[in-house]
């Protein structure tokens, strides 16, 4: 409903809470990483779907997303490929995926690929216009006029014989129209440009490729005009500039071929920052968590300090840099960190728990205890949080306590949590339930040195006695 009604604000906070309450389901984050996204989030998005993909390798359409945010925003043409390659892996008859590739090899000059890619692309959907276009465009690239050439008449057969819609039209025009501009009659290419600027009067592309056919024509104005056109419609594109330069540099006018000189440089410049920002995200994360599954903290936690100090928004990195920092003895720092974190996930049942246990390592219990709870009410089976509630309560001698937040998951295999519930039982004078719950610990582990203890101190005459 948020989405629909533009407030991407909203929807990223609502598909944040479910995500954390169901970590597994794909549909949400990719959803979720589309509201990141909406909400100039690029980079947080890719790392979240980075994350889920460790979990859920062959999950398609997250791996669809993030090779459309690494053809964009992240400027990384080969983390792109390598995702859409994953996909045509994993669904081969996705022509969508296919197509995509096909326009990553494009952008990336590497024709022999594209070709191959649209290829497959047209074999699935024959009747598709733009996928033969872009066939075609792929041809010329090669080299291969005459394939080209045909390949366009039979995607301008296919534009005038099936009902496809005026964005399907206005891409083959575009299409069609720079491979004029580029290789045949510029006048064709001026025409079908201008059909593409009618469908799409805001492409700066078809801008900037018909200032090319213009400038080929000898008219310098109207090339200048659809250049500057393309810039204000792209501001972040460095072919309309780099154009400018030639056309200033050819008309004598120095001071305004340098002028965009430095626009281009500036684009460029700004490209490989970003290009490198993204990399170095993904490489932090990629080294950080590894070392953070063997225990490695000292080592993790630089990794996760740097994640946030170059994307503070990204909140997982402060759940992971708190784990870290309690493990390496630095609970006020770990504390501020799961704060943090819950400040972005307040209903992190997690989070929370997370929160709860390294209080009561620093003997807070009445702040541990509301950590805790405010855990098991977001998710019941929180099986952590009960076991550091249980082991609080018991340290009170409050062992009734203790079995209220135990006994609700007591048909949990959790070898800990039965010999704590054991212990509640022995406690209140219930021998009998006592040492059930040992039986059942013995049933999952034979050997358990606790269990066989514990056992062995309810056989003694008095707890006997009681019990019978």
């Amino acid at each position: 409903m948020f989405g629909s009604q533009e407030n991407w604000k909203d929807a990223e906070a609502e598909l944040r809470i479910y995500r954390n309450q169901h970590p597994g389901v794909e549909n949400a984050t990719v959803l979720h990483a589309e509201a990141l996204i909406k909400i100039g989030q690029p980079f947080d998005a890719s790392l979240e779907l980075q994350q889920f993909l460790r979990e859920h390798p062959h999950a398609l359409r997250s791996h669809e997303l993030l090779a459309v945010l690494a053809g964009g925003p992240l400027r990384d043409s080969t983390l792109a490929a390598s995702e859409l390659r994953t996909c045509v892996h994993l669904a081969p008859n996705d022509f969508q995926a296919w197509e995509s590739l096909g326009d990553v090899y494009t952008d990336g000059a590497n024709a022999d690929q594209a070709v191959d890619a649209y290829l497959h692309a047209v074999r699935l959907k024959p009747s598709d216009p733009v996928a033969s276009a872009s066939l075609a465009h792929a041809y010329a690239e090669q080299g291969q006029m005459e394939k080209a050439a045909a390949q366009f008449a039979h995607s301008l057969v296919l534009v005038k014989q099936t009902a496809h819609s005026e964005k399907d039209a206005a891409s083959v025009a575009y299409l069609y129209g720079q491979y004029m501009a580029e290789h045949g009659d510029a006048r064709q290419g001026l025409s079908a440009l201008t059909d593409a600027i009618k469908f799409n009067p805001t492409s700066a592309d078809a801008y900037y490729w018909r200032a090319r056919a213009y400038e080929t024509l000898h008219d310098t104005k109207n090339a200048e005009q659809d250049a500057l056109k393309a810039i204000k419609l792209s501001p972040a594109g460095k072919e309309a500039p780099l154009f400018l330069i030639t056309l200033y540099r050819k008309a004598g006018y120095m001071e305004n071929a340098q002028k965009y000189a430095d626009l281009a440089q500036k684009i460029a410049d700004r490209e490989q920052a970003e290009a490198s920002f993204g990399r170095s995200l993904r490489d932090s994360l990629d080294k950080a968590e590894p070392l953070l599954r063997q225990g490695k903290f000292a080592e993790a936690a630089p990794l996760y300090e740097s994640l946030i100090k170059q994307l503070p928004t990204f909140y997982e990195a402060y759940f992971d840099l708190g784990m870290c920092y309690g493990e390496m003895g630095r609970s006020k720092d770990a504390e501020d960190e799961f704060r943090k974190y819950l400040a972005f996930q307040p209903v992190s049942a997690d989070g929370h728990a997370a929160l709860g246990v390294l209080l009561l390592s620093e003997n807070r219990g009445p702040d541990a205890v509301a950590e805790l709870n405010q855990a098991i009410q977001i998710d019941p089976g929180a099986l952590e949080a009960r076991r550091a509630l249980a082991s609080e309560y018991l340290k009170e001698e409050n062992p009734r306590s203790a079995l209220s937040i135990l006994r609700p998951v007591e048909n949990a295999k959790d070898v800990q949590l039965l010999l704590m519930l054991a212990t509640a039982f022995e406690k209140t004078g219930d021998y009998r339930s006592a040492r059930n719950q040992v039986d059942r610990v013995l049933a999952i582990d034979p050997h358990s040195s606790d269990a066989i203890a514990f056992r062995n101190a309810l056989t003694k005459p008095a707890a006997q006695k009681a019990a019978n």
